[in-house]
């Protein structure tokens, strides 16, 4: 082994103290010591400890085992992951958001207002009131749209009385959604009592 050893440092000083020339394509491919591959493999395999060698006996092997493991999911599991998401997709919507507060008690007395005054003006649709809690914020929330268009519709009307009302994203009730193809308007105002009795 030793002399194996002595044997390659000497090649590679004579080697080294060789003449330049210029190296090409071809050459940059060739090794640099003509060693027979028997010897080399006994050379590593006498320098390796056991589980070195265990590892290099077996690096091809696996290797391939690995390479050829597939990971198939059952058709039950697919057929699940299947339904979660038509399932999302049905409580996905639109609601408008009237405000977004840290006070409980505001955001309570404001979900009354708003469904006073809705049952008061909206003619063919009478939005749920929601508060939802997301920390820090207590945000009050109304309607069941999945049209975002009807949504807007809806926002501009109770823009009328709270001015900053907005569009957002949210899981809403499918059940509660409007007829499409009823617009979002106010109702007609009866003349009030005090003009019938001036008039």
């Amino acid at each position: 082994m030793r002399y194996f050893t002595i044997l390659f440092a000497l090649a590679l000083l004579i080697s080294s103290c060789g003449t330049t020339e210029t190296v090409s394509e071809a050459d940059a491919d060739r090794p640099v010591f003509d060693i027979d591959e028997e010897i080399a493999e006994e050379y590593l395999a006498a320098e390796m400890d056991e589980f070195d060698r265990l590892l290099y006996e077996n690096r091809s092997r696996l290797s391939d085992r690995f390479a050829t493991i597939e990971h198939d999911i059952p058709d039950i599991f697919l057929r699940e992951v299947v339904r979660e998401e038509s399932e999302a997709e049905r409580y996905a919507g639109f609601r408008v958001q009237i405000i977004s507060t840290r006070n409980v008690a505001e955001a309570d007395s404001l979900q009354d207002d708003f469904r006073a005054w809705a049952n008061e003006r909206f003619d063919n649709y009478e939005p749920e009131v929601y508060i939802l809690f997301r920390q820090p914020y207590y945000r009050v929330r109304t309607g069941d749209f999945r049209d975002r268009n009807q949504a807007i519709e809806f926002s501009r009307l109770v823009k009328n009385r709270y001015p900053e009302a907005w569009v957002v994203h949210d899981r809403i009730e499918p059940e509660l959604t409007p007829r499409r193809d009823a617009p979002m308007r106010f109702k007609e105002r009866l003349p009030s009592l005090q003009n019938i009795i001036t008039d």
